[in-house]
């Protein structure tokens, strides 16, 4: 981030620098936890459309198979679909299951 972002970043309140800690890996949140990075796996898993149970279930499995992501809890996935929303990075369709959205270059 250019320097002149950063300073206009970090001038806003407390609570969208907490957030900023929340999405980058920290001391306290390591790469797996962090939201963008949780986030660009569910990204991935989402191949074809799944429900949110579906899409968990899809995240567990991946853990346990990679080793990544373990200490995710589902409050922290719902809070990193809740980023994927707000990014617009997926939506919901017609049958009610998430998608990625795609974005044309």
């Amino acid at each position: 981030m250019p320097a002149a972002e950063l300073r206009i970043f970090e001038a806003h309140s407390p609570m969208l620098q907490e957030t900023r800690l929340m999405l980058l890996p920290t001391k306290e949140i390591d790469a797996d936890q962090a939201l963008l990075s949780v986030g660009g796996t569910l990204i991935s898993l989402l191949e074809t459309p799944a429900t949110v149970s579906d899409l968990w279930e899809r995240f567990r499995q991946h853990a346990r198979r990679t080793g990544r992501h373990s200490r995710v809890a589902f409050d922290w996935f719902a809070l990193a679909l809740s980023m994927l929303f707000t990014l617009q990075a997926i939506r919901w369709n017609d049958n009610q299951e998430l998608e990625r959205c795609h974005v044309p270059a």
